[in-house]
């Protein structure tokens, strides 16, 4: 017996509809209960908690991440003007409840948790910065799914870009992701991203010449000390604007003299170019998987395309989570 939650809508009030696959005495029985009044949502490890303007995924009461689909507002001493966004992931948890990333950092206000924008986006020939948010947004749209099960949450959810002065959307973009149960070494959580061109313009994504950027990208929280970047090619000692991996990992103590927390990006192996070029590695706690980094990627209207990755939350080093290991199962699971 399966029981599933779907859930629709902006808040908490959204409705709500409960599914069964199993014998008809079991369906029974649990229709039984609920014509006395009891819920079958305990059924179900995994829900979610709305607050109108972000919606928290929970495994067993216990935060995994939170999505923000509402506009968030920066802090005082940040241009909020400027520097409002939506769309993205903050926090993201360790498996042990430690912030993994950081949104508005001091140093990179446009940095913000888990997202995916790129730096030097065009439409046809105007500028569309959507990565340092100059003049451009990403902007909900409609929920095409939440759903809560025993193994899995999942959420679809499709934004646009527009620009400030809009208000035409320019790219329709659809995001799904799969957060799977967490076992001892780590959680992965999957994302399927679809962006489509729906101007009547060519559409250029390129991340900034020579660095790369863009992409799906992880900055991690400021106060997080002493990171470890790993990849393919092992430990990384210094920042990197271009490595031939399939993967790469940040993590770093929870606290002073804490146990190591982290995250690898794992790219898919049918993504383009796969294992592309790039990977932009900062050690004050930057992940990008930075595709098509500096080479220009042309939507012609109508066109799309279409990037899958896997984020793998862990305890300890990269070599501590066997993620080599990890990704190479991952791999093997989706050729």
């Amino acid at each position: 017996m399966r029981a599933t939650r779907r859930e629709f809508g902006t808040g908490t009030a959204g409705a709500v509809a409960i599914s069964f696959s199993g014998s008809f005495k079991m369906r029974t029985l649990i229709l039984t209960f609920i014509a006395f009044g009891m819920t079958c949502v305990c059924l179900a490890d995994f829900t979610f908690d709305d607050n109108g303007t972000s919606v928290t995924v929970l495994d067993g009461g216990k935060p995994v991440l939170a999505y923000h689909y509402g506009r968030m507002n920066p802090p005082k001493g940040i241009d909020a003007e400027r520097y409002w966004r939506s769309s993205y992931i903050h926090p993201l948890y360790g498996l042990d409840g430690d912030v993994l990333t950081g949104d508005f950092q001091r140093d990179h206000p446009h940095h913000r948790g888990v997202y995916w924008t790129w730096p030097q986006c065009k439409l046809g020939n105007r500028q569309m910065d959507i990565w340092h948010l100059v003049g451009v947004r990403q902007l909900f749209e409609r929920w095409l799914e939440r759903e809560a099960g025993p193994d899995t949450a999942e959420i679809g959810v499709q934004n646009v870009w527009v620009f400030d002065d809009g208000p035409d959307p320019v790219v329709r973009e659809q995001v799904r992701l799969t957060v799977h149960r967490a076992d001892n070494d780590g959680r992965a959580i999957d994302f399927h991203l679809s962006f489509t061109n729906v101007s009547a313009e060519v559409v250029t994504i390129k991340g900034q010449n020579g660095a790369g950027y863009g992409g799906l990208c992880l900055r991690a929280d400021r106060a997080r000390r002493n990171p470890v970047i790993t990849t393919a090619r092992g430990v990384l000692k210094k920042d990197s604007n271009s490595i031939g991996s399939p993967w790469a990992d940040f993590s770093s103590p929870t606290k002073r003299g804490g146990p190591n927390s982290g995250a690898a990006i794992f790219q898919h192996p049918k993504n383009p170019d796969y294992p592309h070029r790039g990977w932009c590695l900062r050690h004050y706690g930057f992940l990008g998987a930075a595709w098509p980094h500096d080479k220009p990627f042309k939507l012609q209207p109508a066109g799309s395309i279409d990037l899958r990755y896997r984020l793998y939350v862990h305890r300890g080093t990269a070599e501590d989570a066997n993620v080599a290991e990890k990704h190479n199962a991952y791999v093997k699971a989706h050729k």
